[in-house]
């Protein structure tokens, strides 16, 4: 019986430290081109620091509306302020659109900001 507590124990924080995964403005921003893949507009816009229902619903429907879909993304490089409060991500990446059907390559600087301690894609 104690052994099969110390597993369960053990498993627990096993378990526990995996899911305690820190966040980095690059993980967001890999997040958000995986969710622009799929496509699920929602979830990639969750991983902005839009919190405005109207504006949120806009977009929305700006990404529905274009039908973006990435292709494939590559993260570039991400730099971090010193006070550790906003940060710039490059990524490059190939998506399709209503207006291109042909996949369009382009590379983009993203800028993050820190909200309530989480890294967010400024829009």
């Amino acid at each position: 019986m104690k052994k099969l507590i110390v597993i369960v124990c053990a498993l627990v924080a096993v378990l526990g430290m995996t899911s305690c995964k820190k966040s980095s403005p690059s993980s967001v921003v890999e997040s958000y081109y995986k969710a622009l893949q799929v496509p699920d507009y929602e979830k990639a816009l969750s991983y902005t620091d839009i919190v405005d229902q109207k504006e949120l619903k806009e977009q929305l429907e700006k990404l529905e509306g274009f039908k973006t879909k990435v292709i494939d993304f590559e993260i570039l490089s991400e730099t971090v302020a010193d006070d550790g409060k906003t940060a710039e991500v490059e990524v490059k990446y190939k998506m399709t659109s209503s207006f291109n059907s042909d996949p369009k390559e382009d590379t983009k600087k993203l800028n993050l900001v820190k909200v309530d301690g989480k890294w967010k894609i400024h829009a």
